[in-house]
């Protein structure tokens, strides 16, 4: 921190008032100036810098290295007195701060005024300027509140004003123009100030801030405010708008000077402020160096004291060590020989000591030989640890370990001695512990609630008293480390708490004859036994928690009493860290996995019942209590998991605010969070034991069930299955997946086609096709997938169980695929084909049909369109409920596969899928394709066989020429405008179309539909071109059997333009000869100008179609000749007849037609 010294420590005598005012005043006033104030005022004192002397001599006062008579500091000063002591030394700095700003300001005053005067009686207080300023920063303030506060109806006024410029305004109010002048300035001025002192972003108004988007929409601008200004009505002069800008120009001149002047107050007050800030940020800065000084120095001794003081307690504790060490061996020394005296009283009396009797307490303690140690049940804990010590006094001696026992340790009379001394010592461990291990069988089997809240709770009435089970343990934890212990402890939770375990064998043995058992009585009482285990296992934790743990939970500790009333100095060493997993463990073992009493058992006898029956009803009930019993088995182990986890829950050093952390509480902790991490992983793989040999039966039972109820479906409903079709891929064989799983391969059993066939399309809609049966394998599949998800998880916890899970899942879809296509569908689709009548009568047909009779079915039955229907309708409905793409919370195959996150199997699903579907599309393609065969085929049976039979029986035709050679003057039928065969052929096809329909979605119906649509044009084509020919007369037939056959093509879809075309070739027939070339090639009579039939349809085209006109040749005596108006016709064209030749009708098929520009 820099300070300014100021050496111009210089006596002055202030001159009197009258010197200053005398002549020459000005240069005594600059020198005195010169003397009292330094000289960087002198030169410019709006930016010299303050001297701070004041507060350099208060933070040297503060420092210490000046002394202050009125801070003395003992040395010895209490918190408060220190705080306090701190606290004034702040406030003197801050009051030295103040008067150096004061000082600073009056030589700034004192040299601009040229008045040493200031120097003694200025203060920014009395500071007239000063005062004034602030107190109209003060007024601007308020006057910004009140405008913005006042925004609208100040805006409502200027709007208001532009109103009066009306006449009937005018008139209204009686107003001259001078009083409208005046109203509108007085508005204009009062927006005018809003706009220079009105500010929505006000940051010390808070209500503007909250205002501030309401504010900033009804802030004015420049341009608005001239405007109003400049708004003026017709009645006004240039005189009234000169002088309303003369009076807004001063205005404005006015609020400019007054905003100049609160510009530089503003400067100067920040020019202040930034000073006086800058000040008492210095004395802040003092304080706190000086108090970061003081700190450092007491850390300091803090330091050096403390490492003194750890020295010192670390030599007492060493001392304190070897004290009780000596105090131990002196104790333990004392005991040897009183058994050692023991052991010789009985050598010498010859009368064995009753050790077992005194012991339990069966003597009174006044006839007891022994020790009160020993017989006593309060001394129990230190009696094992006593003996635990001597044994291993003995142990040392086993191991030829000298041990120091008097003089003469190694001759004879001293080895004696030692192993009568031994032998007690033995005796009276073993009694001792069979005493403590009553003791705890009783104080157990009495039973109680567990109550953990409290040292207190255990003595109470109807309460388990654990206090004494540990004390109880603690002491027999000295006897081959507790393993009898917990050996006890299991049994005792197994007899009391599960005794129908036990009970199992004997009623077996009573029951076994016979051979009906209440599968579901066993299964319910199973269900009670899983209950059972769970609550009887949650509440066993707490007591292996709070009996054999080496720490009581923060509320327990510090206060532990015994059941003779003294403190319990608890052992930390008495139960190893791992002593509570293994008796957790021993307990979970005995109670699952045991042989002949445990769960696992239980579960194998059930099965085994079941499995003796032998039909598929004890399969579904096998099936159903695999599912219960793993829901069952998976619900109790997690609530097993959870009850570990919160066995020790309490033990953490972060819990509980009564708990103080320390490094044996934290290691404590440790050693549970590992004891706990153990005992969960064991529950991990005995969940695993148990469930996978459940996952492997079930597994290979829930598929064949599965295929059997599918198969059932149809055998009940009419359907007739065929053996079953062996395949590399597919055996009936068992064969064992990866992960140990049973892969089942259900065999392809396709349904019997020829059956299919005698029983015709109504025995199959009503039979394998029924609504009902095409649901029920679905309801199977999903009854399926809901029971393998329970079985092997819901695929969202990782692991192995997940890629179960995804396997399960897709062994599940890949059979119902097998099912659904090879057994049901594929059949059913082929045998639809073989169901169609491909070939029509040999007969032609009697035209016209009856239209009151059915129609005509064209070889294809109604009922052939609603099976393909419902096969479309099966395999949606496949798809839809079965994989579900996309169906968040439809639990099916799509969504299950993802969830376990496995591409492999979510990879071979859709193969799988897409396989059934492309196989099916195409089988259901080759069917409709051989359906439209069959439909040409009968069209052309009716429009052609038919046709020509109707011509022949008809005497105004000419034979050979085809219906549409009709002679000149021949009388139309007026009851009918199309041919017979057309007539009945349309009919025909509109009912066909209804069928279609119904069964084919848009997209099919329109292809389907444009195909037979091209059919029926190639075969009226082919048929035109070849055979038939046509007069003047019959083209008006043709053309409206043309006109009919379109009509009932274009049904549905849009690419039926070749009938278009052909439309436009008919009117080849209806045109006179004189014409034709006109109408070939346009009126300009160019045959490449693109104009005409042959730009439209094509020269060869037109010319074939033309050549079936009746006049186009004529028979001679040597055989047919071109008329002389086509050898003309041609001739003038430039061009040649194709029909000289043999013409190839495929080319002008339908196909071969493109779309017309």
């Amino acid at each position: 921190m820099n300070y300014r010294d100021n050496d111009l420590n210089v006596n002055v005598n202030m001159p009197d008032d009258e010197d200053f005012n005398g002549p020459g005043s000005g240069n005594i006033k600059s020198m005195i100036l010169s003397q009292l104030v330094p000289e960087e005022y002198i030169f410019d004192p709006l930016n010299a810098e303050p001297t701070l002397d004041t507060l350099r001599q208060a933070a040297l006062q503060y420092s210490g290295e000046i002394p202050n008579n009125q801070a003395k500091s003992t040395g010895h000063s209490t918190e408060k007195e220190l705080k306090r002591e701190a606290d004034t030394a702040l406030k003197a700095l801050l009051e030295a701060a103040e008067t150096d700003v004061n000082i600073h300001m009056s030589r700034v005053k004192a040299v601009l005024a040229q008045d040493p005067k200031l120097l003694e009686t200025y203060s920014k207080y009395t500071d007239l300027e000063i005062q004034s300023r602030i107190q109209r920063l003060e007024e601007m303030q308020q006057q910004r509140k009140d405008l913005n506060a006042d925004t609208q109806n100040i805006l409502n006024n200027l709007n208001e004003n532009i109103d009066m410029n009306s006449p009937s305004k005018q008139k209204k109010e009686n107003l001259s123009q001078a009083n409208i002048l005046e109203r509108r300035l007085s508005a204009w001025e009062k927006a005018l100030q809003m706009y220079i002192y009105g500010n929505v972003n006000d940051d010390n108004n808070n209500h503007n801030r909250n205002l501030s988007i309401v504010a900033r929409s009804k802030q004015l601008t420049m341009i608005q405010l001239l405007q109003h200004l400049c708004l003026t009505s017709t009645t006004e002069d240039e005189e009234t708008l000169t002088q309303a800008l003369s009076q807004a120009e001063q205005m404005t001149t006015s609020h400019l000077d007054r905003t100049y002047r609160l510009l530089q107050d503003a400067v100067e007050e920040t020019a202040d402020s930034f000073q006086s800030y800058h000040i008492h940020l210095i004395a802040h800065s003092v304080a706190a160096i000086t108090t970061l000084k003081k700190t450092g120095v007491v850390q300091a001794k803090f330091l050096h004291h403390g490492k003194e003081a750890l020295r010192i307690g670390h030599a007492l504790e060493v001392a304190e060590a070897k004290r009780r060490q000596s105090e131990h061996a002196s104790m333990l020394l004392r005991r040897w020989w009183m058994m050692e005296n023991l052991a010789e009283q009985e050598h010498l009396s010859g009368e064995e000591i009753r050790v077992q009797e005194e012991v339990r307490g069966v003597i009174p303690s006044s006839s007891c030989r022994m020790d009160p140690l020993f017989t006593r049940q309060e001394n129990s804990l230190e009696a094992a640890k006593t003996l635990k010590s001597l044994r291993t006094i003995v142990k040392c001696r086993s191991n030829n370990v000298k041990p120091v026992t008097g003089e003469g340790a190694n001759d004879f009379e001293t080895k004696e001695r030692f192993e009568s001394t031994n032998t007690l010592i033995l005796r009276t461990s073993a009694a001792l512990e069979q005493r403590l291990l009553n003791t705890f069988s009783e104080i157990y089997t009495a039973g109680g609630v567990y109550d953990f809240s409290s040292i207190m709770a255990p003595k109470r009435a109807g309460r388990l008293n654990w206090m004494m089970l540990r004390e109880v343990s603690e002491a027999l934890m000295s006897f081959d480390s507790g393993r009898s212990l917990h050996k006890r402890y299991v049994g005792l939770v197994v007899r009391t708490k599960f005794p129908e375990l036990f009970m199992r064998k004997a009623e077996d043995g009573e029951d076994g004859g016979a051979q009906e058992e209440d599968i579901d009585g066993t299964r319910s009482k199973l269900s009670n036994l899983f209950h059972r285990v769970c609550e009887v296992c949650t509440e066993e934790f707490q007591l292996i928690a709070h009996t054999f743990s080496n720490t009581l939970p923060p509320h327990l500790q510090g206060s532990s009493i015994s059941s003779s009333g003294k403190k319990i100095v608890s052992n930390a060493a008495a139960f190893p860290d791992t002593f509570p997993l293994q008796v957790a463990r021993a307990l979970l073992q005995r109670l699952i996995s045991d042989p002949e009493n445990g769960m696992q058992a239980q579960i194998n006898g059930l099965l085994e019942s079941i499995d003796q029956r032998g039909d598929f009803d004890a399969g579904a009930k096998k099936l159903d209590t695999f599912v219960v019993i793993h829901e069952k088995a998976a619900g109790l182990f997690h609530l097993l998991k959870e009850a570990a986890q919160n066995m020790w829950k309490t033990h953490s050093p972060k819990t509980g605010q009564e708990h103080n952390s320390s490094t044996a509480s934290d290691g404590a902790y440790d050693a549970n969070a590992q004891s706990i991490s153990a005992l969960i992983q064991f529950l991990t793989t005995q969940e695993m034991s148990l469930s996978n040999g459940q996952r492997k039966g079930y597994l290979n039972l829930e598929l064949r069930l599965l295929h059997h109820h599918c198969c059932v479906n149809l055998d009940r409903n009419g359907g007739k299955l065929m053996k079953p079709v062996r395949t590399k891929e597919d055996s009936v064989r068992n064969s064992m997946a990866s992960g140990g799983l049973a892969d089942y391969r259900s065999p392809i059993m396709p349904l019997d086609q020829d059956h299919i066939r005698k029983g015709g399309f109504v025995a199959l809609l009503n039979g394998p096709l029924k609504q009902s049966v095409l649901r029920q394998p679905l309801i199977h599949a999903t009854d399926s997938l809901a029971r393998a998800r329970l079985m092997f998880g819901s695929g969202t916890g990782g692991g192995e169980g997940v890629d179960s899970t995804a396997r399960v899942v897709s062994n599940i879809f890949s059979q119902m695929c097998n099912f659904y296509g090879p057994s049901y569908l594929y059949p059913i689709i082929d045998s639809l084909g073989k169901m169609l009548v491909n070939h029509p009568p040999n007969a032609p047909p009697s035209l016209p049909f009856d239209e009151s009779a059915p129609p005509y079915n064209l070889g294809v039955d109604g009922n052939f369109w609603i099976t393909i229907e419902r096969i479309h309708s099966a395999a949606k409905s496949f798809d839809r409920e079965l994989w579900a793409e996309n169906r968040t919370g439809s639990v099916r195959v799509w969504e299950i596969l993802v969830q376990t996150r496995s591409q492999t199997s979510l990879t071979v699903g859709k193969e799988r899928r897409i396989r059934f579907f492309q196989e099916l599309e195409e089988r259901g393609e080759a069917v409709i394709l051989r359906s439209l065969d069959t439909l040409s085929a009968h069209i052309h049976w009716i429009m052609v066989t038919g046709g020509e039979a109707t011509v022949r029986s008809n005497a105004g035709a000419r034979r050979g020429d085809g219906p549409y050679a009709v002679p000149s003057g021949y009388v139309f039928d007026a009851a009918s405008t199309n041919s017979p065969a057309v007539k009945a052929l349309t009919y025909c096809l509109r009912s066909q179309f209804v069928h279609v329909q119904s069964a084919l979605t848009p997209q099919s119906l329109s292809a389907f539909w444009i195909s037979l649509s091209r059919r029926v044009y190639d075969i009226l084509v082919a048929r035109l071109l070849q055979n038939y020919k046509v007069s003047t007369d019959g083209a008006v037939v043709l053309s409206r059997d043309v006109e009919a056959l379109r009509s009932v093509c274009m049904l549905a879809g849009n690419e039926h333009y070749h009938w278009d075309n052909l439309r436009e070739l008919l009117t080849l027939y209806m045109t006179p000869p004189d014409l034709l070339k006109t109408m070939l090639v346009g009126a300009d009579g160019d045959i490449n100008s693109g104009k005409g039939m042959f730009g439209r349809v094509g020269k060869d085209q037109s010319i074939v179609f033309m050549s079936r006109r009746v006049d186009y040749r004529y028979r001679t005596n040597q055989g047919s000749r071109k008329s002389q108006w086509v050898k003309e016709l041609l001739e003038a064209l430039g061009v040649n007849d194709p029909t000289d030749g043999r013409v190839n009708i495929a080319n002008y098929a339908a196909e071969n037609i493109t779309s017309p520009a």
